[in-house]
């Protein structure tokens, strides 16, 4: 049957009157019912022939069918990819970040003055220990360590496998020379105070002793700094050692190194960049390089991401929050540090040592009102130095909450008398006033005048003082040239509360800001920093705060959170503790861009 199929197509070929061809097909359409009715499935030779036959509304509605069939394959086929496979991090990719400031010194020694110089030092160099996102101490650039039955000698052994930038091995030379240069005061190093009277010496190329005048707990908490190469820096004197090249080109032994960095016609550093540095001994980053952009302002910071000039901002002010998430393409990302905000009383000032003074202040305001509106609620409040989540934390201290007119009572009961006509209370010739001062950032300038606002209408006359933060330290805290003080102190991980409320600490370069003497306060403080049992110390510092929280030299007001945006293309950002901001970027080495999958 088909063969005659076949002869008859061929003569439809042959043919050249019109309507013996369609006589032809009428036969042909005969001939393949026929063959269709007889329920014998054409061979493959025989199918070239159906496009002949086959209609062409037909023949779309079956390329129409072909179509989806071929994509519902491939979709399937992704699909079962996707199953069966695992997104993974994988190297590559650019992360450029903004900052307000300019590097100075990239050298560890120096860089705990320049918030910039910490970001960048914190990538660029190793210490013998670090941070990790859980706020855990471990080893960086040591591999373990001894201590004496006293408590006083420590032995270090060096990872063997660590090496600088450019190639030389880290050896124990390495580790006392940094050492011996934070401790000469001709360098003048932030850093001397956390190793004033500790005795360094090399056992061998990878071990290292360090002796103690006493017992300190906390001591291998202080052991973050990085580490100097000393075939690069032993020829420079103190003198000199601000000028060197080394502290804006710096050789260290981080994750990343230095790669270029460019200057506007002042001489001003405008960007900066690193690159992932492949013989790093640890886990290696993932972004290969990372970008700083720095810029004078914070409001010229915040234009920047708007405007996609970098994909991440280092801290994003509370009073510009709601400008930046306009920018649908940042994620915000919230750090919690071991900070706190307090209103210090100097402990020298004749009015404010009146301890019915301080209790009334202390009961005149709003706290939970004063993080709202200065913090939006991203803060916790505070009654005491040592923070929630931390050793020797007591949250059974006394507390004082808003209480108008029990303030009132407490300052009448101590004759501050508010006479008919007057608006300010007066103690015989004395008037209840004073200045509280702080430092010219948004936060604590509009904290200040919240407290302000709220203590006036205790018939107390308080003046605002705002000083620039350039002259912060050198005219103000130095030489304690305040009555009442508003500022924050960062307390480090661990808890130790006696640089900061010892007597020994009243003074420069002292942090106990109020001032403040009590011997029961500075014989725990003392004992506390030579126990290694944990047990001991938290007993020690249960009794320190409530003796703090009677006397009341400061009142505690919050806790910040430290709050900072990056683009939503970078990858495996967490929230997490953090000692200081520069902390936020050891989680650097686990974000990512590009991706790959894996079976």
């Amino acid at each position: 049957m088909f063969k005659n199929f076949k002869e008859n197509l061929k003569r439809k070929k042959e043919l050249n009157n019109l309507e013996a061809k369609k006589d032809l097909d009428k036969e042909l359409v005969t001939n393949l019912n026929t063959q269709t009715n007889s329920k014998k499935a054409p061979t493959l030779k025989q199918v070239k022939y159906l496009p002949s036959v086959i209609k062409s509304n037909q023949w779309i509605l079956i390329q129409v069918l072909i179509f989806v069939a071929i994509v519902g394959i491939v979709v399937l086929g992704f699909r079962g990819y996707y199953y069966i496979t695992d997104e993974v991090p994988k190297v590559g990719g650019e992360y450029t970040e903004g900052l307000v400031g300019s590097p100075v010194y990239i050298n560890p020694i120096f860089a705990l003055a320049n918030d910039v110089d910490a970001d960048i030092s914190k990538l660029v160099f190793s210490g013998l220990y670090k941070y990790n996102k859980n706020q855990e101490l471990e080893a960086d650039l040591i591999t373990n360590h001894g201590l004496s039955e006293d408590e006083k000698t420590y032995t270090f052994y060096l990872r063997e496998d660590a090496a600088w930038h450019d190639g030389e091995p880290i050896v124990a030379d390495d580790v006392v020379f940094t050492f011996k240069i934070i401790q000469d005061s001709d360098f003048r190093s932030p850093l001397e105070p956390s190793l004033r009277g500790a005795e360094v010496s090399k056992i061998d190329d990878y071990t290292f002793n360090v002796v103690l005048e006493e017992p300190f707990a906390p001591f291998l908490s202080s052991l973050t700094f990085g580490i100097l190469p000393e075939h690069l820096w032993f020829e420079i004197v103190a003198t000199n050692a601000r000028l060197a090249e080394l502290n804006v080109k710096p050789i260290g032994s981080g994750p990343y190194k230095f790669s270029s960095l460019v200057k506007d016609k002042n001489g001003n550093i405008k960007s900066y960049q690193l690159e992932r540095f492949e013989d790093y001994y640890g886990n290696k980053p993932y972004i290969e390089k990372v970008n700083f952009n720095f810029y004078n302002d914070v409001v010229s910071l915040v234009d920047g991401a708007r405007n996609k000039r970098v994909s991440g901002i280092a801290f994003t002010p509370t009073d510009l929050r709601e400008d930046l998430e306009k920018n649908k393409s940042l994620e915000s990302y919230n750090l919690r540090l071991p900070q706190y905000t307090a209103v210090f009383f100097n402990q020298n000032i004749d009015l404010l040592e009146d301890d019915d003074v301080r209790k009334a202040l202390a009961w005149g305001f709003d706290r939970q009102g004063l993080v709202d509106s200065v913090l939006n609620g991203e803060g916790e409040i505070i009654y005491t130095p040592i923070l929630p989540g931390y050793l020797g934390y007591n949250p059974e201290v006394e507390k004082y909450g808003y209480d108008l007119e029990m303030a009132k009572k407490i300052l009448d009961d101590a004759d501050w008398v508010l006479l008919e006509g007057d608006e300010v209370r007066h103690k015989d010739d004395i008037e209840l006033a004073f200045t509280l001062t702080t430092v010219d950032q948004p936060e604590y300038v509009q904290a200040a005048e919240i407290l302000v606002e709220e203590w006036q209408k205790l018939n107390i006359r308080i003046e605002l003082d705002i000083v620039e933060a350039a002259e912060m330290q050198t005219n103000i805290i130095k030489p304690r040239e305040y009555e009442a003080l508003l500022f924050g102190e960062i307390i480090g991980t661990d808890p130790d509360p006696y640089p900061f409320w010892h007597s020994s600490q009243a003074k420069h370069p002292g942090l106990n800001l109020a001032v403040f003497f009590d011997k029961k306060v500075d014989q725990l403080l003392e004992e506390a920093r030579k126990v290694s049992d944990e047990e001991e110390r938290r007993l020690k510092y249960l009794h320190f705060q409530n003796i703090l929280a009677e006397e009341l030299p400061a009142i505690f007001l919050y806790t910040p959170v430290y709050t900072y945006d990056i683009d939503k293309e970078i990858k495996g950002i967490e929230d997490q503790y953090v000692v200081v901001p520069s902390d936020r970027l050891v989680g650097l080495l686990d974000w990512y861009i590009k991706t790959d999958r894996i079976w």
